[in-house]
């Protein structure tokens, strides 16, 4: 019996609602729908109450379903990619930098500009491979790594201070292009989120 009929199942012996099931695991009358029709699957937490709920064991509410099997191997192998995203991250957050100054620290800018865009690339596609993977959207992942977009946003607007006030001519328009390029990405993906609709 796959997992969904199970909870459907147990549900409707004991005479309850899905609303009364939503209610005590504070989640959406919807939610358990999805749950008890298998086009979703509880997380881990949500899984430790329907067992305590219902009074099953997991091994009872998982035996014969290999989607919820699966499902809670999801955990594990983005744990795994973690570190990969983190790298590549931070090969974009040095290399992005480098790109516009490499006139005056003579670096080959055309090599660093190749390697940061197939570097943007394969952190994209792993991104939208955790999304599939987690339960968090892009925005609560951006909020958990923007501090570095912050940081180069703000060290470049006050070295660009920095080099005005100083009349350091040569490095004004360096510092220009990756404050102005940095608040703007910034600017854009906050601005995005809140004109986005709401998540039920």
């Amino acid at each position: 019996m796959k997992f969904g009929e199970r909870l459907k199942q147990t549900r409707q012996r004991q005479n309850l609602t899905q609303s009364a099931v939503a209610e005590v695991l504070h989640v959406s009358r919807q939610t358990v729908s999805s749950w008890e029709t298998g086009n979703s699957y509880p997380s881990i937490d949500s899984l430790i109450a329907l067992s305590d709920f219902y009074h099953l064991s997991l091994d009872t509410l998982l035996k014969e379903d290999e989607g919820m099997t699966d499902t809670l191997r999801k955990p594990e192998v983005l744990q795994e990619i973690q570190p990969t995203i983190r790298n590549l991250s931070w090969i974009n957050f040095m290399a992005a930098p480098a790109c516009i100054f490499a006139d005056h620290i003579n670096l080959a800018v055309s090599v660093l500009l190749v390697v940061a865009i197939i570097n943007t690339t394969m952190l994209s596609r792993l991104n939208d491979f955790a999304d599939k993977l987690g339960q968090a959207d892009r925005y609560t992942r951006w909020r958990q790594t923007c501090w570095r977009e912050y940081l180069i946003a703000s060290i470049t607007t006050i070295g660009l201070v920095w080099v005005w006030v100083n009349h350091q001519t040569g490095w004004i328009e360096d510092f220009a292009i990756v404050a102005v390029f940095s608040w703007i990405a910034i600017f854009c993906v906050e601005v995005g989120h809140f004109k986005a609709p709401e998540r039920a």
